[in-house]
């Protein structure tokens, strides 16, 4: 178990709360101004709940996750405890202009998503920022095939590919080819 590991099982719920703020941002790349931006709650207050020292109104809790484009009980869930979802109660965002879907499938731990994409023939993503030095992104390409660039360098993956990569650069996606294609993606930020 590591030192993170252990402080967030004896930690209070504030400093939980603030600790998983904090790991979904650096994961999504997003600074606490775009952070208060998207969500409505100061710059300061975002920074006193990320270090503990203020409790998020249940308010400000909803839209801090709102902002995170995260359940709340993804940045609340106790450590350990067991939480199934079952097919059809994930997530689901479908972006219109792209087509592009995201599942969000699970965040087993702070800093960790699993995320499933589909993307149909001709979609891309967003551009993503750049994640904190040491964030790693594992592509699993189910079917079809997808480009991935990080920074200037892209690399064409197909059905059955893995690819594990440094995600410290702008990066971001597409299906090139001319039928659908379903990718898993495990984000892995660094504890600190």
């Amino acid at each position: 178990m590591s030192s993170l590991d252990t402080s967030l099982s004896s930690a209070e719920p504030d400093v939980q709360f603030g600790l998983a703020v904090r790991s979904r941002r650096a994961q999504l790349g997003i600074t606490l101004d775009q952070l208060a931006e998207a969500s409505g709650v100061s710059p300061g207050a975002l920074s006193r709940v990320e270090r503990g020292l203020l409790g998020a109104s249940l308010r400000n809790a909803l839209a801090i996750a709102r902002g995170l484009d995260c359940d709340l009980s993804e940045l609340i869930q106790p450590e350990g405890e067991v939480k199934i979802t079952r097919k059809g109660e994930h997530r689901r965002y479908l972006h219109d202009d792209s087509g592009v879907e995201r599942l969000a499938i699970a965040n087993p731990v702070p800093g960790t998503a699993l995320v499933q994409y589909s993307l149909p023939p001709g979609a891309e993503s967003n551009h993503f920022a750049a994640h904190r030095a040491g964030t790693r992104e594992v592509f699993h390409i189910l079917d079809g095939s997808v480009r991935v660039w990080a920074g200037q360098e892209s690399m064409l993956l197909h059905a059955g590919d893995t690819a594990a990569l440094e995600m410290d650069t702008e990066h971001r996606f597409a299906n090139e080819g001319r039928k659908n294609a379903r990718f898993m993606l495990l984000v892995i930020a660094p504890a600190k």
